[in-house]
């Protein structure tokens, strides 16, 4: 009898109890569901570095000697050792593309992965196990040969197999953020296929160690006697911690959106269930009187909140693994290569649909305590008015020149404080997640035209091949009238705080093409005789102008020490800044990386190894960002949900207790539009709070989300006006929209049943 009371109560309130359902269901569904997506993320990533043994420390030389290898696999807590030479060599294909190279001497550490082919035969002097994002672009397979060149040799290897590798799960596309598969591939090979085997000297030295907390970089650093020009730990590999950084981002996503829907949910459910019990009352009391005991009528309203939480839960902890991670991984499989894409299923799904279980019963219980702790004679009779008290505004002289409209309200709100929370903190969440969302999108927006258009003046950028010629270079540069730059990687250690980090290089030979910003992002020009920090690589290393920096170019063991002489803030990659003059006298040699153009080029040229243009580099920035809109659409669409469900659902709620008043106020003259009126000032006080509130939380959610996004990203987190207004339009819109749904209602009271007493 009592399940057909609570089939036959959902019925009669049906719209509160599905958009208790509905907030129950998107917690669980998008915590589920974007965990998912990153769980299988880490899943896959974490069961693709274990099966090739990715190794834990990088050292980088000019060539490491078997004494070497044995003097480091002999510290204590190294497992594994294995040298290896890797170099860029150019593919006799179209537009020679670049392929690294990797001549390795085990297989043991970081070895390939193999898709197709044979197994790698450490004594095959002519084959080669070529990456296979690479040869698909290039429509290459098993048996094809390639001819490849370096440094003036030639030679043509069999492709024995088709590869992945853990070090290029994340592999930049050259001077482009988008990885390149048709221009950019690797590929293994045994130490013996070395063309000129006398010339085989091995510049990486991989190591895998145990989990003491050893000093790794000391311990290497005295093995080697310092001979050794980059050491690279795992989470500072360019693709680990890229890879990483992406999952950090997705993974801060799933734990903090959820916390909204849940918070409405419980909220939901307080109100709702306290109006049915209070309506019940004399139900309640029939029922005790009838011999039913406590225990019983408690499980009955208990069930309610159980329920509906639980089919919520349990549908969103199963449909969100499987379909939203499957927004995300198009994007991704873009950028990243693993060798498979699927949501991984976790025990935290089932602990958060639980939780949200507990919770909605727990809230469910403690709205129905106090009435349910009643004799049966005290609940069949009607409940007793709460005595209400005159607020400070009823007291003061403000309150004889508000309005009717707005006494009638600010009393209802002081009466209803529970349901007045509820709306303040369901357009807050609405508006915390259109910021969040607007703010991430305007964000993005801002950092590209910040980079690609405040900072970057040129139209075309040639990128200069390794073994180009000064001649060529030169006949280049006056060709397209163009400016040299020299771009790279350095290690840099604060002398006054000890701290190391590893950035980019930028050496300008006479460049106008490049307009550096301070931290405002107002044009400044540089010191031409000084090195240059980027504001965020100062703040991680704790320096400002003035203070002392050693650094030194990757690739090259020699450390220089220089003074701080400016600073400038750069959004897409931290480091150092000097120029050619600076770079030479410190003793470095200039080599540029690259040729800058303000006319848009297009052919071929001598020494070039390909062109990109501003056009390039945008699309590949769009391609980049195209992940982070799939989360900025679903924030949004979060957003629009949450908004109706909450204030449809107040309003109903609002109708429904007000429904005597509102008879009555029929009775006494006023017009359907003007009762209509008093509900919707309601809704717009509410509002407004709830949106004054958001905004800010929206914009601290953006701060979380960019915290995430790496240090070689310096994000700016604004909101623009134009989306700011958006924000405003679609929550106040909603709000009207959904006010506007009971005009109907207030035409349709019975004004005989409203009116009734209590009997």
């Amino acid at each position: 009898m009592l399940f057909k009371k609570m089939l036959r109560d959902m019925g009669r309130h049906k719209t509160q109890f599905i958009s208790i359902f509905l907030m129950a269901f998107l917690a669980v569904f998008i915590y589920a569901g974007v965990g998912g997506e990153w769980k299988g993320l880490q899943k896959s990533s974490d069961s693709f570095y274990r099966a090739t043994n990715l190794a834990d420390i990088w050292v980088y030389g000019s060539g490491f000697t078997e004494e070497q290898e044995k003097a480091v696999s002999e510290i204590e807590g190294v497992v594994q050792t294995e040298r290896r030479l890797d170099l860029e060599a150019s593919a006799d294909l179209e537009n020679k593309p670049r392929v690294t190279l990797s001549f390795v001497t085990k297989n043991d550490i970081s070895s390939l992965y193999l898709l197709e082919g044979t197994d790698f035969d450490g004594n095959d002097t002519d084959g080669i196990w070529l990456d296979k994002r690479f040869s698909d672009a290039r429509g290459l397979s098993v048996g094809d040969s390639i001819s490849l060149s370096y440094n003036g040799f030639s030679f043509t290897k069999t492709i024995r197999g088709l590869i992945d590798s853990s070090e290029y799960v994340y592999m930049s596309g050259g001077d482009g953020m988008t990885p390149d598969f048709y221009e950019n591939g690797y590929a293994y090979l045994s130490y013996q296929a070395f063309p000129v085997p006398e010339m085989l000297t091995y510049s990486t030295l991989l190591i895998k160690t145990d989990d003491s907390g050893t000093d790794w970089e000391e311990a290497v650093g005295k093995a080697l006697n310092g001979k050794y020009s980059v050491f690279l730990l795992r989470e500072n590999h360019p693709s680990v911690n890229m890879f990483a950084n992406e999952v950090s981002q997705h993974r801060m996503m799933g734990d903090i959106f959820p916390v909204v829907f849940l918070a409405i949910a419980l909220l939901t459910m307080m109100t709702t269930m306290t109006r049915i019990v209070t309506a019940q009352r004399v139900q309640i009391g029939t029922l005790k009187a009838l011999g039913f005991k406590k225990r019983s009528i408690v499980a009955h309203y208990l069930s309610y909140g159980f329920w509906l939480s639980l089919a919520g839960s349990v549908l969103g902890a199963v449909l969100g693994p499987l379909s939203l991670p499957h927004l995300f991984y198009p994007s991704m499989s873009g950028f990243y290569t693993l060798p498979e894409w699927k949501p991984a299923f976790s025990l935290s799904f089932l602990g958060m649909a639980g939780l949200v279980v507990a919770a909605c019963t727990l809230v469910t219980y403690i709205a129905c305590r106090n009435l349910l702790r009643e004799t049966p004679a005290q609940a069949l009779r009607p409940k007793a008015p709460r005595a209400m008290r005159h607020g400070i505004i009823e007291k003061s002289r403000l309150w004889g020149r508000l309005g009717f409209n707005s006494q009638w309200n600010l009393r209802d709100a002081s009466r209803n404080r529970v349901r007045s929370l509820m709306a303040v903190i369901g357009v807050f969440g609405c508006t915390a997640l259109l910021v969040c969302a607007f703010g991430m999108y305007d964000g993005m927006q801002d950092l590209k035209d910040w980079q690609y258009t405040d900072i970057n003046k040129f139209e075309s950028k040639l990128t200069v091949k390794e073994d180009a010629s000064e001649e060529q270079i030169s006949s280049v540069k006056d060709k397209v009238n163009g400016e040299l730059l020299m771009e790279g990687s350095v290690e840099i250690r604060s002398e006054k705080t000890g701290k190391k980090k590893i950035g980019a290089l930028t050496v300008t030979d006479h460049v106008t093409l490049i307009s550096p910003t301070d931290f405002n992002r107002n044009p400044i020009t540089l010191p031409q005789g000084g090195v240059s920090i980027t504001c965020k690589m100062a703040d991680s290393l704790g320096v400002s102008e003035g203070d002392m920096i050693s650094w030194h170019v990757y690739g090259e063991e020699n450390w220089v020490t220089t003074k701080v002489a400016a600073l400038y803030r750069e959004p897409t990659s931290q480091g150092i800044s000097l120029t050619r003059e600076c770079f030479e006298e410190l003793g470095f040699s200039f080599r540029p990386t690259s040729i800058l153009s303000a006319q848009k080029m297009t052919g071929t040229y001598e020494g070039i190894a390909g062109i990109l243009s501003t056009a390039d580099i945008l699309q590949s920035w769009d391609d980049l960002t195209e992940a982070m809109m799939v989360m900025v659409y679903i924030l949004i669409l979060a957003a629009a949900v949450l908004s109706v469900v909450v204030l449809y659902n107040l309003g109903l709620l609002s109708f429904t207790e007000m429904e005597r008043e509102m008879a009555t106020l029929k009775v006494m003259g006023l017009k359907t539009r003007k009762l209509r009126g008093l509900l919707l000032t309601q809704n717009l006080w509410f509002s407004v709070i709830g949106f004054a509130l958001g905004v800010p939380g929206g914009l601290w959610l953006v701060q979380i989300m960019v915290s995430s996004s790496g240090e070689s990203f310096d994000f700016p987190i604004r909101l623009h006006a134009a989306n700011f207004l958006l924000s405003f339009a679609i929550t106040f819109g909603l709000s009207v929209l959904v006010n506007r749904l009971f005009s109907k209602k207030i035409r349709k009271i019975n004004m005989v049943e409203a009116l009734k007493g209590a009997e």
